[in-house]
């Protein structure tokens, strides 16, 4: 899934707008992600706030009515350890839409089943500062908060524990690559390379304890 964001100051009073960056300062950003999906599933992210209020992330207003008819969205719940399903089909979700099974704040991701390719864009504003996803023991789907792609543990600012293990989704070739957080001749490392998300994905993490995932960003 090939991704690409652009970020545009909300208030222009300086006269001039920026492109994504990290450590950079200003108030409130408001921005665009496109996400290119492929027929099938796809593991993808909403990594901005929809409203600015931090109340309304939920699938029926993050994806609105961009997506064709058929397609699916698959909530996994990381206690039940189910799946739920919502359906778009003639302009119009179906099924039941809860804090539990549609939830997708910032650092949330879900499946996405289409039809057919399309190009989803997700509309909200940028989340700053520093901020925590609570993680629990075993597994649960996550995202990066700040739109930003690069290594989990070296970039995004993942601490792992030994034994965790991250599962990446390819949407081209409907298959998962596995990295495993282990030791190796007495050093720690990612076997199977350390996990890269791109701006836009979502990836499975089967934790070896519960956490927090702590990450500070500022857009300037």
């Amino acid at each position: 899934m090939r991704t690409k964001a652009l970020l545009c100051a909300a208030a222009l009073a300086a006269g001039a707008a920026t492109s994504m960056a990290q450590n950079v300062y200003s108030l409130n950003v408001v921005g665009y992600i496109n996400l290119n999906l492929n027929t099938g599933l796809n593991l993808i992210a909403n990594q901005l706030d929809a409203d600015g209020t931090m109340m309304n992330n939920f699938v029926t207003n993050v994806f609105s009515t961009n997506l064709p008819s058929g397609s699916k969205v698959y909530a996994f719940n990381a206690t039940s350890g189910a799946y739920s399903t919502l359906t778009f089909t003639s302009g119009k979700w179906i099924g039941t839409q809860t804090a539990a099974n549609a939830a997708l704040a910032p650092g949330q991701g879900v499946f996405v089943s289409v039809p057919s390719p399309v190009t989803l864009t997700l509309v909200g504003e940028v989340i700053q500062g520093t901020n925590k996803t609570a993680l629990v023991q075993g597994l649960q789907i996550v995202s990066s908060i700040p739109p930003i792609s690069g290594g989990l543990q070296t970039t995004l600012g993942y601490v792992p524990t030994a034994g965790d293990k991250v599962f990446t989704y390819n949407s081209t070739n409907q298959a998962y690559a596995t990295h495993t957080y282990s030791s190796s001749a007495g050093t720690f490392k990612w076997i199977g390379g350390e996990p890269t998300p791109n701006v836009g994905d979502a990836f499975f993490l089967q934790a070896a304890a519960a956490t927090n995932w702590t990450q500070a960003f500022t857009v300037q």
